[in-house]
């Protein structure tokens, strides 16, 4: 392979990842990102990565293709601008890394929630049984050195995500990489900067769903309705799972500190006992989204439970980030969506028993938090104490607020607070803290590394 690659947003983890993998194989790398900040600025260093903070025409001197990502350019973004006027191809990482797969089986994972988990959990079960597969996650998965891997194998395993390709194209990064299996784990409302209501995210759902090929196979989660209206969507066969319902149940799930057991039936037949370093009952339902696919691509079930017993985990996916046998136990998670805060907060209740649960929540985007606004109540009904801190603006920063988080401490009937500052946020949370409380921190981008600095300070409380 040949050629010269300028990824724009290059400290992202998945694009960060996908440059190296296209270095390995041949390409010529360099990059802008100028929100660039560690852990990603460090890791292209650290990697002798050629990357600027600004833009200056004179970067795109013998530039092939400009790979970019959903939010960081538009379409009047200097780089952009400049690209076209060389007439150089400008594509989604989505895009790059479908065509790089062509040719491989392809399994993807779909969904509004569980993509990373799932994608992490199979691709190191294939890994383990010694398949070696190439895949792209979207966060850093723990068991291996890179969120992204290519290297020509038989086989691909994606994080395929329902939003746009990049800000110059509005469709799925799905749509590029054309599964042959795919897990649907569940389909709610989100992103409505792009999806006004569930109506169009099903819509949306529907398009992968029915792309699939007619040797296809689709993973369905049974414990979603609209999951299930959408599979009928799905030109080929398929399996459902679920806890209490589908084809793939769960059976006998025990909830520990250290992780989950459970036991896996398939069609009423108990194909064995599994165990997973993962948290909650959401994640039972990842497992088994993970194994219903790794059985149809052809794994046995001692497989799939020798890579679940030594998965770790993605980063910032329900990760305890506090030191054994402090007085505060610290979990660090990317939840934003109401779904996904009360997942987490569950979690908490049933892995902790008899613990008081607080949680520190930065909201994400405006649009989110305003089109979410009455979710937020049901979503801290397992917290015992509430901080909800000013809403991260992301692709929005910039937008007039049309919303806060007062707005959610409103909606709240458990003790809650606003805490903009983030300072006070960190001494009031300090102030509260209780011996063998449980402390999450919930945000998309760990709001300066949080839950750590709380680690540090609640590890001993006099």
């Amino acid at each position: 392979m040949t050629g010269h690659l300028y990824f724009v947003g290059i400290a992202g983890h998945a694009m960060r990842g996908l440059a190296l993998a296209a270095r390995d194989n041949g390409y010529q790398i360099t990059g802008l990102d100028e929100p660039a900040a560690p852990p990603g600025s460090d890791w292209l260093d650290e990697h002798n990565f050629v990357w600027h903070r600004h833009f200056d025409p004179v970067q795109l001197g013998g530039v092939t293709a400009v790979i970019i990502t959903g939010a960081h350019v538009t379409k009047d973004s200097p780089v952009i601008i400049e690209a076209r006027r060389l007439g150089i191809h400008v594509q989604s990482y989505a895009e790059f890394f479908g065509h790089l797969t062509q040719g491989e089986q392809v399994i993807a994972v779909a969904g509004t929630h569980g993509k990373t988990t799932t994608t992490a959990l199979l691709a190191w079960i294939l890994e383990s049984a010694g398949r070696r597969p190439d895949y792209l996650i979207g966060i850093l998965p723990f068991n291996f050195s890179t969120s992204v891997r290519y290297a020509g194998a038989d086989v691909a395993v994606v994080e395929a995500d329902e939003y746009k390709a990049s800000s110059l194209d509005n469709r799925s990064k799905a749509q590029y990489y054309h599964p042959d299996i795919l897990v649907l784990t569940a389909v709610e409302h989100d992103h409505p900067d792009l999806f006004p209501d569930l109506a169009s995210v099903e819509t949306r759902f529907e398009a992968i769903v029915s792309a699939l090929p007619k040797n296809g196979y689709l993973v369905a989660c049974a414990e979603s309705e609209t999951v299930l209206k959408i599979a009928k969507s799905a030109p080929c066969n398929g399996i459902t799972y679920g806890i209490e319902v589908g084809d793939l149940r769960a059976r006998n799930v025990t909830y520990l500190p250290e992780g989950i057991e459970l036991e896996v039936e398939r069609d009423g037949e108990m194909l064995g006992h599994l165990a997973v370093n993962l948290y909650g009952r959401h994640n039972v339902l990842n497992t088994l989204a993970a194994t219903a696919a790794a059985l149809e691509y052809g794994l046995k079930f001692n497989d799939i439970l020798t890579g679940a017993a030594t998965f770790s985990g993605a980063y910032r996916r329900f990760n305890i980030v506090s030191d054994t046998g402090a007085d505060v136990t610290v979990i660090d998670d990317y939840a934003h969506h109401p779904t996904e805060v009360a997942t987490n907060l569950e979690a908490a209740k049933l892995h902790f028993k008899g613990h008081r649960v607080v949680v520190v929540f930065r909201p994400h985007t405006y649009s989110r938090t305003s089109a979410l606004l009455a979710e937020y109540q049901a979503a801290f009904a397992n917290a015992d104490l509430a901080y909800i801190t000013d809403i991260e603006g992301a692709r929005e920063t910039g937008n007039a607020p049309t919303v806060s988080g007062q707005d959610i401490v409103d909606k709240l009937t458990m003790p809650a607070s606003y805490e903009p500052d983030r300072a006070q946020l960190i001494a009031h949370v300090t102030a509260a803290a209780k011996p063998g409380d449980v402390l999450l921190c919930l945000s998309v981008s760990g709001h300066q590394d949080m839950a750590r600095e709380l680690a540090v300070k609640l590890k001993t409380i006099e």
